[in-house]
């Protein structure tokens, strides 16, 4: 008797479970949004070449009157950064980044005219100028210093001076 129970038991609960809803698996869905940020950092540096000639071991030069200018060509306020080659195109001169006066074959660059002025880094690690405005510009120099000797009468050397422009 008792196994028929248990057989009646087991029929029903087959029953029911064949006509009860199953939920197997969750569903999910999705909300696609699309937006379009209003903004954009546009930095423009003219004059994009610059040839000092010949200069002497041991003495600065520097260009005056704010020889070159730098714009925000963007619809945001920017900050900039700058920094120029750890060497000379040629390799046969470093850079001296530290503020005091460069050892042979070496050549430090400082930078007039925007909200801090500063010796140029080989890396984008210090801001020059802050806040310039939407479709503004400033007017600044560049002052080169060569080192107290040189190893050699080198051939003519270039380093590329690169300047990045951010969100304020």
């Amino acid at each position: 008797m008792e196994i028929k129970k248990i057989n009646v038991i087991l029929v029903v609960t087959i029953i029911l479970a064949a006509f009860t809803p199953h939920v197997l698996a969750a569903t999910t869905d999705d909300l696609i949004i699309t937006f379009d940020p209003d903004g954009e950092i546009d930095i423009d540096v003219n004059i994009s070449q610059y040839d000092f000639g010949s200069i002497q071991a041991n003495s600065w030069t520097n260009t005056s009157g704010g020889t070159f200018t730098l714009y925000n060509n963007g619809t945001v306020a920017m900050d900039t950064r700058i920094k120029t080659n750890a060497t000379t195109d040629e390799t046969d001169m470093s850079l001296n980044a530290s503020g005091v006066a460069p050892a042979q074959d070496e050549y430090a660059i400082y930078i007039e005219g925007l909200d801090l002025e500063q010796y140029l880094l080989s890396s984008y690690n210090q801001e020059f100028d802050q806040q310039l405005l939407p479709a503004d510009s400033k007017t600044f120099d560049v002052c080169l210093l060569i080192g107290v000797n040189l190893s050699a009468n080198h051939s003519q050397q270039t380093t590329t001076i690169s300047f990045e422009g951010s969100q304020t």
